[in-house]
């Protein structure tokens, strides 16, 4: 009878605290909301500094670059559970380091007048680009499934 009793109360104590655990943990689109709000943020500042790619000014530029290696140390605090989240996660940060160290290099060339160094910086810039195409892209088809 004693064992009854205290089945009675442990079997709905149990569940209910399964249910506050499983309640707690961040989910998908939790996750993707985080992600996606660093990524615009991100995207808008440097744009807004840059005047979407038209001022060259080195200030706005150097300014921009900051914005892109804060994105990507916002990026990695995040604690993200999903595997497949976690490898958009990744491939943010590489590109937003990919960014702010290209235009570093941008002006470096810049300053000391070298043609080969900015071009190779300007292929960097384009490969982030191109990076970042495919993470927004991939991020929104995954995080907009049901």
């Amino acid at each position: 009878m004693r064992c009854l009793r205290r089945c009675a109360l442990m079997l709905p104590l149990s569940a209910a605290i399964s249910f506050l655990a499983v309640s707690c943990a961040p989910t998908k689109s939790s996750q993707c909301s985080q992600i996606i709000q660093i990524a615009n943020e991100a995207g808008s500042e440097a744009s807004k500094l840059t005047d979407a790619g038209e001022n060259k000014n080195r200030s706005a530029l150097l300014q921009a670059a900051d914005t892109m290696e804060q994105a990507a140390q916002d990026m990695k605090a995040l604690e993200t559970q999903d595997k497949q989240l976690q490898e958009y996660q990744a491939g943010f940060i590489r590109m937003y380091r990919a960014y702010s160290q290209a235009t570093r290099e941008m002006l470096k060339a810049r300053k000391d007048h070298s043609l080969s160094a900015a071009k190779a910086a300007r292929e960097e810039v384009q490969q982030a680009g191109r990076l970042e195409k495919q993470l927004v892209t991939g991020i929104n088809n995954y995080c907009h499934q049901s």
